[in-house]
């Protein structure tokens, strides 16, 4: 398994905003294509939104990284308007 650990610091005063965005564009878009967001953490002091979403294998993440772009180019979403920094880290299981 394949895991991304995505950690976007997020403009001063726009927190809620980015977490309205979220819930209702990001989240329903990643269920439509099937990439499971295992857990999602708000760091206010820091501005910091922190999730992690999993996939397959590394073939897996770029096919529905894709499926991804395409859902958002369709739906019209736009991505990062209250997002000033984002870090991504790939990590794989350690065990099983």
């Amino acid at each position: 398994m394949l895991s991304q650990i995505r950690i976007y610091t997020i403009n001063k005063g726009e927190m809620d905003a980015f977490l309205k965005h979220f819930k209702e564009e990001i989240m329903a878009v990643h269920e439509r294509i099937g990439v499971p967001i295992v857990g999602t953490w708000v760091n206010r002091p820091q501005n910091e939104f922190i999730w992690v979403r999993t996939y397959k294998d590394k073939a897996d993440l770029e096919a529905k990284g894709k499926a991804f772009q395409s859902e958002v180019a369709a739906a019209g979403i736009k991505l990062g308007a209250n997002v000033a920094k984002m870090e991504v880290r790939e990590v794989e299981a350690a065990f099983g």
